[in-house]
């Protein structure tokens, strides 16, 4: 990279978001990273793993607002002009709604004028009712997305195509997929025995699977319904042998939500592995024979990439940039159907144990082609190296 020296601002370096891991992937790949960036979070960083941390013990500057609340704004805000009147540098890098505006809006203040890039991560959702802040905010960033110094990158074409329909300018707009570790999340036969082992799942045992949070935008609803209707049609002498494993945060069957979930749809309880967060999802997702991403909503499906690169067989709604990651017509559904979830799901269970395999591996080389780091970081590079 040249000399250009890149300030980040993001909301919350706590904890293992998308867009902060998307920071630190690209800023582990440069080895003079410290002398080039800087970050500033508008949250304080808590104490515990987070990326703010790693982040810190590569050396990097990482500064906090503490902004908890509106009553904390005055204050972190003013603390923030002053880094950036006294900052040499030449791009302002703002990760997601909120530090795009606040750096649009504080760039005429500066004597370095920097461009200003904006990354948009997701899809806009939320009406004026219901997220208020949210909507004024990205209804603001759609009229100010004109100016000559802004530029545009999200994670997918899905993102793009919606915020045009809001009246975002795209001509300095830039479609940049996440990178996918396949170093990380790869195919370990070894991790497939131990996890099982320590759930009480036989090798023989058929594991429908997926990992993520307890949000309405998940569909989880729709894989508990379409398991419960393979489940029910399955012959008696093979129903134990059907597993619902779902990994994420909310998720227990504790909560009455799915309580009720495994009442309604008469699910047994040993049918059903519900593990809420954990730290091991690369080697869990090694249990799954079939992986299912039931989500309403998506910009860039990070986990069915995971999954795909862990050589799982896969099924997807055709939400977001879904249908253009996994790439098999076969094994893609609409949104909230769980009947036709069930029929795909059935239809990778007859398969043989070979063919599943042909189809993991299939899924892992796509990618490797297609969502390597190296690639990300390039397209990045390009980015912040030509205005």
């Amino acid at each position: 990279m040249n000399d250009h020296k890149i300030l980040h601002l993001v909301i919350d370096l706590t904890g293992f978001g998308g867009a902060e891991m998307t920071l630190l992937r690209y800023l582990s790949a440069h080895p003079n990273a410290a002398a080039q960036h800087r970050i500033i979070a508008l949250r304080a960083l808590r104490a515990g793993p987070s990326v703010g941390a790693r982040l810190r013990e590569k050396g990097l500057v990482v500064e906090t607002l503490g902004i908890e609340g509106l009553a904390d704004l005055p204050r972190g805000l003013i603390r923030l002009i002053k880094i950036l009147r006294d900052s040499d540098a030449h791009i302002l890098s703002a990760w997601l709604y909120y530090p795009a505006l606040i750096a649009t809006l504080l760039r005429p203040f500066l004597k370095a004028k920097p461009r200003v890039i904006w990354h948009i991560r997701s899809l806009p959702y939320g009406t004026i009712r219901k997220k208020p802040l949210r909507w004024l905010t990205q209804h603001s960033l759609a009229f100010l997305s004109s100016r000559s110094w802004i530029s545009i990158i999200s994670n997918s074409t899905a993102s793009k195509e919606a915020h045009a329909a809001l009246g975002y300018d795209l001509s300095n707009w830039h479609v940049i997929p996440n990178a996918i570790d396949s170093t990380l999340y790869h195919p370990n036969e070894k991790a497939r025995e131990h996890q099982r082992s320590k759930l009480q799942i036989e090798q023989h045992h058929f594991v429908v699977g997926t990992v993520g949070r307890d949000v309405p935008e998940k569909g989880l609803t729709d894989l508990f319904d379409a398991f419960a209707l393979l489940y029910h049609r399955a012959p008696e002498t093979e129903k134990k042998q059907l597993i619902l494993m779902v990994v994420g945060r909310g998720i227990s069957r504790d909560a009455p939500r799915f309580a009720e979930l495994l009442e309604r749809n008469k699910i047994p309880e040993h049918a059903v592995r519900l593990l809420g967060p954990r730290d091991d999802v690369p080697q869990l997702m090694n249990v799954f024979d079939c992986f299912v991403m039931s989500s309403h909503s998506e910009s860039f499906p990070n986990v069915l990439a995971e999954a795909m690169a862990t050589a799982r067989a896969c099924i997807s709604t055709t939400v977001g940039d879904c249908a253009l990651v996994l790439d098999d017509e076969r094994y893609l559904v609409p949104p909230q159907t769980p009947e036709e979830i069930s029929q795909k799901i059935e239809k990778i269970r007859q398969l043989s144990e070979e063919e599943r395999h042909a189809l993991g591996n299939k899924n892992r080389e796509r990618v490797i082609a297609h969502y390597a780091p190296e690639i990300m970081i390039k397209a990045f590079n390009q980015i912040f190296e030509h205005p």
